[in-house]
Order: structure tokens, then sequence, then C-alpha cells
């Protein structure tokens, strides 16, 4: 990314996902998302202005490996790319309030990736909050087996169901045995996105 012009670069990922509200990407199909790659790499104010920095044949791996796999930090606020963001997830606050209750807050000086998490402090009590998609429950119970081996915070995990995504309440029963099986509290609970203004 680095031999990209910075403030072209700014401009594609600003474009990149003003589509990708648009097209409400969550809900498409992997065919659906292809036909969007394949329009990206020829659309002018993507495509074109990425080609006179990479390869034409490098732009759909770009995109794809740049601001789509981003997506999800970028809603969370989390890394460089998140002021080009056109909707949030709930902040860290508030994911902790919406599940345990008004008296918990998030130290923000705690954020981390991979899963996203953070320290969340309550009465009397801290806790180490863990949140990720349902697709990533195997990387969100390794992340809460390791806190609890390296003697951080009793680990929350935290399964955020994008709205209008269902997850039937038989496969949430089964996160929450597969997660029990390790020593750990599963909660399932609906984060919905909030449009924002990108910088």
């Amino acid at each position: 990314m680095s031999e990209i012009d910075e403030e072209i670069r700014g401009e594609v990922l600003s474009e990149v996902y003003r589509q990708i509200e648009e097209l409400d990407w969550d809900g498409l199909s992997s065919r659906e998302r292809s036909r969007c790659y394949e329009r990206w790499v020829n659309d002018p104010l993507i495509g074109d202005k990425l080609a006179r920095f990479i390869p034409r044949e490098k732009v759909r791996v770009w995109i794809k490996d740049g601001p789509v796999k981003e997506l999800p930090r970028v809603r969370n606020g989390i890394g460089p790319n998140a002021k080009y963001a056109f909707s949030r997830y709930p902040t860290a606050d508030q994911i902790a309030r919406q599940v345990l209750g008004p008296d918990w807050r998030a130290d923000l000086d705690t954020l981390d990736i991979k899963p996203t998490q953070c320290v969340i402090k309550g009465p009397g009590s801290e806790r180490l909050m863990m949140w990720a998609p349902p697709q990533n429950l195997q990387d969100l119970v390794w992340a809460g087996i390791n806190a609890k081996v390296d003697n951080r915070p009793e680990p929350l995990l935290i399964i955020g169901l994008t709205q209008g995504q269902r997850l039937g309440e038989g496969e949430q029963a089964r996160q929450r045995h597969v997660a029990g099986v390790a020593g750990l509290e599963l909660r399932h609970t609906t984060l919905r996105l909030t449009r924002v203004s990108p910088h």
C-alpha cells in the first residue's frame, strides 16, 4: 500500500467504503461480492485511480486484502482506515453496557484486536471483554483460553450479530456450550451499525 499516493489512497478507501454501505455488503452472497470486485477494478473512482500505482491485475487483490478485509476493524473504529468509515458498530463502552448493564465502562487504553478486546470495569470487578462475529467463535474461545493462562481479567466472550443476522437458539446454545467446555462465559448480542460522517 505504501507505493500508492496517500491522497489517492484516501479517496479510494472512502469510495470503497461508501459503496459497501450502499450495497448492504453484509447481506451479499460470495457471487455478488465477486461481481462487486470486478466492477471496482474498472471503476474510474477506484480501479482506474489504483492502476496509476499498481498493475491493473493486482487491483482486485488490493481491494479484497485491504479495505474489505479491514472492514470489521474500520467499523469498530480501529486502525488508520477507520476515519473512512461510513458506519460504525457500537463502541466498546456501548457494548459493555448493552451486555452487562449501565454500570460498566471500557478502559479504552486496553483496546486491542484479533479478536477485538478490552478490559471493562464494573461494580467492584473488571473483565476482559472480547467480541467477534459468529464465524470467529474458534478465535474467541482460543483468545479466552490464552487470557486465562496469562492471568488476565476473567474473559467475557461476546458473539456480535449484525442487525438482521439470524442465529437459531440451538446454535447459540451450542456456542455457549463450546465456550463453557473451556470454562468461558459467552453471550450473544446484536450490534447495530450507525451511520457516521467520514473525516
